[in-house]
Formats: C-alpha cells, sequence, structure tokens
C-alpha cells in the first residue's frame, strides 16, 4: 500500500509539474522587437499612443492614412508584433491602402513596443477596445471599423466582436476551440495524441490559477457577432479543419457571413501566395456587406 500511495503521489507530481510547464508555454509570450517601419513599403505613417481600454497599459501602434472613411484594425497571431512577417502585414497594408482603406497596426501588451506582459488569448477587450476607442476618438463611428485577425489574433477579433459592435469582421484561421487548437499544437512538437489530450485539463487548470485565464472558445460566441464576418481557411492548414470553420460559419447564422477556403497554402499564408485575390476578395465582402462604400475593382469568386 505504501509503494502503492508513493507511486500514485509521484504521477501526481509529474502531471501538475507538466501542466505547469505546458500553461507556461502556452500562455507567457515572448517579446519580439520591431525591425522594420511602414517607410520600408514606401508608406505615410504616423507614431500613435493610446491606453488600453481600462487605461492600465500604454500600447503604441502605426496609423496609415487611405483615401476612404473607412480602417481597418490588423491583429496579429502568436507571438508576432505589429509586423507579422507570417502574413506580411506591412505589404497587405499598402496593397489594402491603395483600395481606399485606411490601416490601423498596433502592438497588443507586451508585444513589439506596447507595455504590459504579453499572455495568449487574454485582455483583448482591453488591447482592442484600447484601439477601437482610439480610432473613435478620431472621429470614425463603429460601422467604419472593420478588423481583420490572424490565427489567434482571428479568436481574439472574433470574442471582442461577440461583445462589441464594430462594421465587419476577417477572420483567417479562426480555431474552433482552445483544447483542440491545445491539442493539435502540442501533437506538431511530437509527443501521441493520447498524452496531450490527458494534460489538457491539467493545463487548462493551471492557466486559470496561475494566469487567471478564462476560457472563452470562438464557437461559443460567434452567434453574438452582429455584424457580417469573411472566413478565411487555407486548404493546407495542420491546426484548423474546414470543417471547424464549416461549423463556425453555420453557428454564426448570419445569412450575410462568407467562408473561402484558399487552395494549396498553409497557415497565415494565403496573401503571400494570392495578394492580389486576397485582397480584392477581402475589399469586394467589406463593399458588399458595408453598402455605403462605393463600388471597388473586386476579384470574382473564380479567380486563383
Amino acid at each position: 500500500m505504501q509503494f502503492t500511495a508513493v507511486g500514485l503521489g509521484v504521477l501526481v507530481a509529474v502531471y501538475l509539474g507538466l501542466s505547469i510547464y505546458g500553461a507556461r508555454r502556452a500562455m507567457e509570450i515572448e517579446n519580439l522587437p520591431l525591425t522594420t517601419s511602414p517607410e520600408s513599403v514606401g508608406l505615410t505613417y504616423e507614431n500613435v499612443t493610446f491606453d488600453s481600454l481600462d487605461g492600465k497599459v500604454t500600447l503604441k501602434g502605426w496609423y496609415l492614412p487611405g483615401g476612404g472613411d473607412k480602417v481597418i484594425v490588423i491583429i496579429n497571431g502568436g507571438y508576432q508584433n505589429r509586423v507579422d512577417d507570417n502574413v506580411d502585414t506591412l505589404s497587405l497594408s499598402c496593397d489594402l491602402i491603395k483600395r481606399g482603406y485606411s490601416i490601423f497596426l498596433f502592438d497588443q501588451r507586451g508585444r513589439g513596443e506596447s507595455g504590459g506582459k504579453g499572455l495568449a488569448l487574454s485582455n483583448m477587450d482591453m488591447d482592442i477596445g484600447g484601439a477601437v476607442a482610439y480610432l473613435e476618438d478620431r472621429g470614425y463611428g463603429a460601422d467604419d471599423i472593420c478588423i481583420l485577425g490572424f490565427c489567434s489574433g482571428a479568436a481574439s477579433s472574433c470574442i471582442f466582436a461577440s461583445r462589441h459592435h464594430v462594421g465587419a469582421l476577417v477572420l483567417d484561421g479562426c480555431f474552433i476551440d482552445v483544447p483542440t487548437m491545445v491539442e493539435r499544437q502540442a501533437v506538431a512538437y511530437g509527443p501521441p495524441d493520447f498524452l496531450v489530450r490527458a494534460f489538457i485539463p491539467g493545463l487548462l487548470l493551471m492557466t486559470r490559477l496561475i494566469y487567471g485565464y478564462e476560457m472563452v472558445n470562438p464557437i461559443d460566441v460567434v452567434a453574438d457577432i452582429s455584424c457580417p464576418v469573411f472566413f478565411i481557411h487555407e486548404e493546407y492548414d495542420e491546426t484548423i479543419t474546414l470543417e471547424e470553420n464549416e461549423r463556425l460559419l453555420a453557428a454564426s447564422g448570419n445569412q450575410a457571413n462568407r467562408l473561402w477556403e484558399v487552395p494549396g497554402v498553409d497557415h497565415s499564408r494565403p496573401y503571400r501566395t494570392y495578394p492580389v485575390e486576397y485582397v480584392g476578395r477581402i475589399d469586394g465582402f467589406i463593399r458588399e456587406v458595408l453598402s455605403s462604400m462605393p463600388p471597388g475593382d473586386v476579384a470574382r469568386d473564380d479567380e486563383v
């Protein structure tokens, strides 16, 4: 009995230790410094400093003026700062400005030049909300503000838009729920699927106890989004399936929402592969759902 108790104690200690380690790996975000600016792609810009919505953290970004009355806020994914190299947000901004949009790029807390501590899938109301409030102070109405989110930034944008109204939402690579996303990312490092699944409850418990993280899954809140949503899925995305994006689309319940599966590309890479079509589809969607916008040069659905 004594050996059994000792063995059980060791297993519990190992489980808790690995759960704490996994929670830290999942939650804590390394601060990557900025290494370039919009000047590198020939863009005019303003350096901007603003507060998070609760006024507790100073955030920094760039406002890039366009020719129209709509602005697109780009929300980076993962550990990236406002210059998301996976997506190439600077070149994307340049092409969207040519379509008449102003662009707002900013560092979420703990990233780039912004203050605070970076934590995954946390403080989206405060950080994205601070950016939206800043743009409203510049004279934009809620319907003039569109959000384009990538990867975890798409999930954060989904959650934010379920609580706050904006004009339109583009979600590129939005996962369906946190456990599924964590499992697939962990398995990609080599552990067997069954072992990863066994540790997910402990990992989620530790994220709540250590970091105060309250899990919110996009599939549970997407129906609360009041604005039209454009879901983008990459054919070769190993962390998110087309079926999951179809479930998000169905759960959203808005007939104006759209889904595009981009053929032959990996996660967060469609703009780099099909820049003209990517920008054209986003522009076409926004112009379609915000009827006050003048017609633009929109890519056809069959263009690849």
